[in-house]
C-alpha cells in the first residue's frame, strides 16, 4: 500500500485522528523529497524538522516548522522543536537537494531560541537512536522531555534531568504522558516543579475504530482487484519449523527469516554469497510450523519492493563492508547482516572490531585478494545504511524485486525448515 499511495493513506488516518505535531523521520523520504512535500501539504499537523534544510539555499525544508511556543495554563509556555537523524541520506532517498544538519548544534540553537522567548518547559521531538537521544540529553542542557522514534522497541527513562520516551513500532502501544507543571508565585526562585506520570496502553486485540477501518478499506479497495486478492492468497510454501521475523533478532542477532532471504538471493541469482540487511524484513512476527506462506505474507514482510542485484567485489572489500554492517552492534540496526554461503567470526572486543574468520560453507577461507559475487539488494549495493565499502564493487546485473526472488525460491522448496540459529555469524563480545 505504501508503494502505491506513497503515504497518502497514512496522512488521511493522521488527519482523522487529529494529530497536531509531527517530526520528520528517515522513512518519510522513501519516495523522495517532492513526495514528502505533497504529503505535508495534505496534512493538518505541524511538521518539525529543525535540522532539515534546502541544500541549495540553507532555508528550512519547505513546510517545516523550526521552533514553536505553545501557551499553557497559568501563563506557562511550552517550547517545541524537532530533529531528524543525519543518517537519512544513507537510510532513505531524500536526494541531494536536502541537507540534514548536525542534531546537537541544531538542538542547542533551538533550546537557546526557545529559552530566549520565555519557554518554561522544552519538548524535543526526535527521530534518533536511543543512544543519540541520551547523548543529546547530556550535551544540550535545557531539554525537559524527549518524545522519540526511529528505534523499534519502547523506552522510558531519565537521562540526567531529561525524560525520554519512545513508544516502539507499528502502534503496538499507545503512550499517555502527563506532566504537572507548577511555579510558586510566592517563591519564584524555586523554579518550575515538574511531576510526571505515564502509562503504556497495549493496542493488541483491540477492535479497530470503525472510521479508521473505513479509511483503510477505501485504499484497499482502490488497489485490490479480484486478481490481486487471488494472488495474495496463493500459497508458496509450508513451514516445517517456526519462522521468526522479530525485529530484535533481525537487527541485532541471527534470524532464520534473514537466513531464508539470503539463501533465496544466493540460490536464485547463482552467486557465491547472499546477503540481506535486517531492516529489509519488517513484519515483527512469529509464524508457527505448518503455516502456509502466501504471496500476501511476503508483501507484508518485505514492503520495500527493491530489486536484487549481483555485485562483483573483492574479498577484502566484502569483509570491510560486513564490519560496516555491524558497526552499531549490539545496538539494534537495520544494517545488521544476514548471510548465505558464508561463515563469519567477528571479534567485537577488539578495537576496532575485526573479522577473524570468513569462510565459505565448504570451510575454504575467502581469498581476500580475489573477487567473488554477492547477491543483495540494490539499496545495500548502493552503500545504504552507511556501508560505503559496497561502492568498491561492481553491479553486474539487476534482477527481479526481492519478494519475487524469494517467492520463486519458496515455490521450488515447498517445505521450509530453518533452525532458529545456525551460527552463520558468530559474534564475540
Amino acid at each position: 500500500m505504501g508503494e502505491r499511495f506513497k503515504g497518502a493513506h497514512m496522512i488521511e488516518l493522521m488527519n482523522h485522528l487529529g494529530i497536531e505535531y509531527v517530526v520528520l523521520g528517515n522513512h518519510e523520504f522513501d519516495f523522495g523529497a517532492e513526495e514528502v512535500k505533497k504529503r505535508m501539504q495534505e496534512s493538518t499537523a505541524k511538521w518539525f524538522g529543525s535540522n532539515v534544510r534546502d541544500a541549495a539555499t540553507g532555508a528550512l525544508f519547505d513546510g517545516v516548522v523550526d521552533t514553536e511556543i505553545i501557551p499553557l495554563q497559568d501563563g506557562l509556555k511550552l517550547g517545541v522543536f524537532g530533529v531528524c537523524t543525519e543518517e537519512t541520506p544513507t537510510l532513505s532517498y531524500p536526494g541531494n537537494s536536502v541537507l540534514f544538519e548536525d542534531v546537537f548544534a541544531t538542538s542547542r540553537r533551538c533550546v537557546e531560541d526557545l529559552q530566549a522567548r520565555g519557554a518554561d518547559f522544552i519538548l524535543a521531538l526526535t527521530h534518533l537512536s536511543i543512544a543519540q537521544d541520551k547523548q543529546l540529553a547530556r550535551r544540550v542542557p535545557g531539554i525537559d522531555l524527549m518524545l522519540g522514534g526511529h528505534d523499534h522497541e519502547p523506552f522510558t527513562l531519565y537521562e540526567g534531568k531529561t525524560f525520554i520516551h519512545k513508544s516502539g513500532q507499528n502502534a503496538f502501544w499507545l503512550a499517555r504522558l502527563e506532566f504537572q507543571l507548577t511555579r510558586s508565585a510566592e517563591h519564584p526562585e524555586r523554579g518550575l516543579a515538574v511531576l510526571p506520570q505515564w502509562s503504556m496502553l497495549a493496542n493488541a486485540h483491540l477492535p479497530p475504530q470503525p472510521e479508521c477501518q473505513a479509511i483503510l478499506f477505501k485504499y484497499m479497495r482502490a488497489m485490490a482487484s479480484e486478481d490481486d486478492l487471488e494472488q495474495n492468497a496463493r500459497v508458496l510454501a509450508t513451514l516445517g519449523t517456526m519462522l521468526s521475523t522479530r525485529t530484535a533478532l533481525l537487527r541485532a542477532g541471527e534470524s532464520n527469516a534473514g537466513n531464508l532471504v539470503a539463501d533465496a538471493l544466493r540460490s536464485e541469482l547463482a552467486t557465491d554469497v547472499g546477503l540481506i540487511n535486517g531492516g529489509f524484513i519488517r513484519g515483527d512476527k512469529e509464524y508457527s510450523a505448518r503455516t502456509n506462506v502466501t504471496v500476501g505474507i511476503l508483501k507484508h514482510e518485505m514492503p520495500f519492493p527493491r530489486p536484487g542485484v549481483v555485485v562483483r567485489i573483492k574479498g577484502s572489500d566484502l569483509r570491510d563492508a560486513l564490519l560496516q554492517h555491524l558497526k552499531k552492534y549490539p545496538q539494534q540496526s537495520g544494517s545488521h547482516p544476514h548471510v548465505s554461503g558464508l561463515e563469519l567470526m567477528v571479534d567485537m572486543r577488539s578495537n576496532p572490531p575485526v573479522i577473524t574468520k570468513m569462510a565459505y560453507n565448504s570451510g575454504e577461507l575467502v581469498d581476500l585478494e580475489a573477487e567473488l559475487t554477492v547477491a543483495t539488494s540494490k539499496f545495500v549495493a548502493g552503500g545504504g545504511d552507511g556501508c560505503s565499502c559496497w561502492l568498491k564493487g561492481e553491479i553486474l546485473r539487476e534482477a527481479a524485486k526481492i519478494p519475487e526472488i524469494v517467492a520463486d525460491f519458496m515455490m521450488k522448496k515447498r517445505l521450509l525448515a530453518y533452525p532458529e540459529n545456525e551460527g552463520r555469524i558468530t559474534i564475540l563480545d
